[in-house]
């Protein structure tokens, strides 16, 4: 199945090798306090929030302004930039997004000296690449960044495009054939086509995109598009205002899910419930003015994904299995009716995805350890895939049309790189895909796995990476703790060329399987939400515990790093135990959760985090709320708390008010900064050079602040 989400502050500190004093941008404070719940919330800090009015505005600049400048003085960025850009050049070819019609392949590649990747087809696996799209020549001036969908009969190219990091756009049409684009632009949305449809176009739809406009991810719609009419001529399919009983609620995506070889087609409410509510129709009311939607799952059914072929639904629930079960089910039928086909045991069901005649069956352990099946939908037969390959096995048919697969596989100190293989024939080899190449000094490279025992004897699972020649073990070497520990995912092992800076410097990059995540099943992601949240950054800190008693390092080198969801985490580990580290680098962070609701993509988290309206759900929602935590008088650890202004999934006011309460509270003498890119979104900039830049400033800050030779010293 497939997608057609108040005070002046003086704080005084050592810059580069003299110390430097430096007094902080002024920031106000209102008084503005809650109460909920009996509990009494101060928010100081909330005029922030108001990020058109222009004195806020202002005040975002400044300290913009003032963090520039004393990044700017840190010496030794500028040769880390240009590591990463070699390290860069090493693999030479970037391939992503590859999917297959009839015989031609279409993939986004990015070449070493390019800013972004393009878009291009090849015929046949020995075919030459023919650029198809190239998002910096679209419009003059303008950088997009662009996801596509092919049609089925592969003339027809749906373009996806957005700027800045906004991830809202508009989509356009391009034929293949003659290189023209069909003369609409469907403003405001994002989607892909009816899958083996040509020139049917399935989207989602939104009211603008201002990222900053909270009714904007409220109330879409779901719409069905004919490549060259109008968009007045768009059929509204899945909505709450066309499907009111439904109860399809403001803040949830509609969207649908339809294969080629399923005879129904699934509306799903999009949210981060990991559980999934959706609803069936026959195909053929696609055709209808309004569609006869049927109860397919609740909530409660724990229906993780699904699969059709046919009648048949194979469906992945956590219901009666920790590790999950693969079911299947015929329709038209109730889903009490499925019967379990295949169980996750020790391993858990991770994923299915499915190929013209197989099901592809993807399992893990821990998060770390892979391994897949396949099922042979003729005969329900269920064997194993066999593949040469260890760490990060992701096997994805290039279509549901043919049994070939690209298989994308990486450690935590083995390069990722493309396979192909065949379902019906086993056949296995490099593939179209695959670039030979090695990185200098990753011979040298040893990941360690381990289990630390939680506050509570659970074992949390840690990775350490570190280059075995420059590894002390005597608390010398320092390290970089990352974690995220929400929404039931899991962080499974990958290859980050950019952290090699780091390791060839002696850095240990250690990677912890907190609770939130998925690594141990759905009790493991259901012990770290909402109520349960504080396993998450307690895990965290028992990790940290580890490194520093093991003489990894120590704690006046131990940075700790995390992003999005993942801010939770860092806040509430250094507001809990400043103590454990030097570092702290929450990157575009929900650092304000009793206020993170307020914001345009607030609503649509509450299944995972909670909402302030349940007094249960506010008090996990306040003991993870990290600026509610920041302690005037408390020696804080050196902080770099970046945000991009174009984000539109964790607001920027939630790390610009956790920055300013850090600014205000914290007298270690570290230095607490706010980065902001206005160039950016949630996921940075749009070119290599913008993702560099700031790589490089958030890497020589950790190695300034640990006192590394070359960058500065304490």
């Amino acid at each position: 199945m497939r997608y057609l989400i108040i005070a002046l502050v003086v704080l005084c500190f050592s810059a580069c090798n003299n110390p430097i004093s430096t007094n902080y941008p002024v920031t106000k404070t209102e008084d503005s306090t809650d109460v909920l719940f009996g509990q009494t919330v101060k928010d100081p800090y909330r005029w922030l929030e108001h990020l058109e009015i222009k004195d806020v505005a202002d005040w975002y600049k400044t300290q913009a302004k003032f963090t520039d400048s004393v990044l700017a003085k840190i010496p030794g960025q500028d040769k880390m930039k240009k590591e990463l850009v070699d390290f860069d050049k090493i693999k030479g070819i970037k391939y992503s997004s590859i999917m297959k019609r009839g015989e031609r392949y279409f993939f986004d590649k990015r070449l070493p000296d390019e800013e972004i990747g393009k878009i291009y087809y090849r015929d046949g696996a020995e075919g030459r690449d023919v650029l198809i799209f190239d998002p910096l020549t679209y419009e003059k001036d303008k950088v997009y960044e662009a996801s596509y969908d092919i049609s089925a009969d592969g003339k027809i190219m749906a373009l996806n495009l957005s700027e800045q990091g906004k991830e809202i756009g508009f989509m356009v049409f391009k034929d293949l054939a003659n290189g023209t684009f069909s003369p609409e632009r469907l403003l405001y949305s994002g989607g892909g086509f009816l899958d083996g449809s040509n020139d049917i176009v399935m989207y989602n739809k939104r009211k603008n995109d201002n990222v900053h406009d909270r009714s904007n991810a409220l109330n879409t719609q779901f719409k069905m598009h004919k490549v060259g009419d109008t968009e007045e001529k768009d059929k509204d399919v899945f909505s709450r205002a066309k499907y009111p009983a439904l109860n399809i609620l403001p803040e949830d995506f509609p969207y649908i899910l339809t294969s080629k070889n399923c005879n129904y087609i699934f509306g799903g409410k999009g949210n981060v419930n990991s559980n999934l509510e959706a609803f069936v129709a026959s195909k053929d009311e696609l055709e209808k003015t309004t569609i006869n939607w049927k109860p397919f799952s609740v909530y409660a059914d724990e229906v993780k994904n699904f699969v059709g072929h046919g009648d048949d639904i194979y469906f992945i629930t956590s219901k009666g299995n920790n590790n999950n079960r693969l079911v299947k089910m015929t329709l038209p039928g109730n889903i009490n009716s499925g019967k379990e086909i295949f169980t996750g045991g020790d391993w858990k069901i991770e994923t299915i995805a499915d190929a013209k005649d197989y099901l592809v069956i993807t399992q893990t352990k821990n998060g770390v350890e892979f391994k897949t099946k396949k099922l042979e939908f003729a005969t329900g037969k269920i064997e194993d895939i066999i593949l040469p390959l260890n760490g990060t096995i992701a096997v994805s048919p290039l279509s549901n049309q043919t049994n070939e697969c690209v298989i994308w596989n990486g450690s935590w100190i083995v390069p990722g790189n493309f396979y192909s293989c065949d379902l019906a024939t086993g056949k296995f080899e490099n593939g179209p895909f695959y670039y030979q190449y090695k990185y200098p000094g990753s011979e040298n490279l040893v990941v360690e796995e381990v289990e630390v025992p939680a506050a509570d004897s659970a074992l949390v699972p840690l990775s350490i990476v570190y280059d075995k020649t420059k590894l002390m073990r005597d608390g010398s070497n320092i390290a970089l703790l990352q974690g995220y520990g929400a929404y039931g995912i899991s962080m499974n092992p990958y290859f980050n060329a950019n952290e090699l800076v780091l390791l060839e410097k002696g850095v240990v990059v250690a990677h912890a399987h907190v609770r939130g995540g998925g690594e141990k099943g759905e009790k493991w992601h259901l012990q770290g939400m909402k109520d349960t949240k504080p396993n998450t950054w307690k895990d965290f800190n028992k990790c940290a515990e580890y490194l520093i008693s093991n003489k990894y390092t120590t704690a006046e080198k131990l940075g700790c790093t995390s992003a999005s969801a993942g801010g939770i985490l860092i806040g509430r580990a250094i507001t809990e135990r400043p103590d454990l580290y030097k570092v702290a680098i929450p990157k575009v962070g929900a650092l304000n959760t009793t206020r993170s609701e307020f914001s345009p993509n607030g609503p649509v988290n509450t299944p995972e985090f909670g909402t302030i309206a349940n007094e249960k759900e506010f008090k996990g929602l306040y003991e993870m709320d990290a600026l509610q935590h920041v302690t005037p008088g408390v020696k804080y650890p050196a902080q770099l708390i970046t945000t991009g202004f174009n984000d539109p999934r964790v607001s920027s006011w939630e790390p610009a008010k956790f920055a300013a309460a850090m600014q205000a509270s914290s007298i270690s003498g570290n230095p607490v900064l706010l980065y902001v890119n206005y160039k950016g979104g949630h996921f940075g900039g749009s070119t290599k050079s913008e993702q560099f830049d700031e790589t490089a400033k958030i890497y020589a800050f950790l190695l300034w602040q640990c006192g590394y030779n070359g960058f500065g010293s304490k």
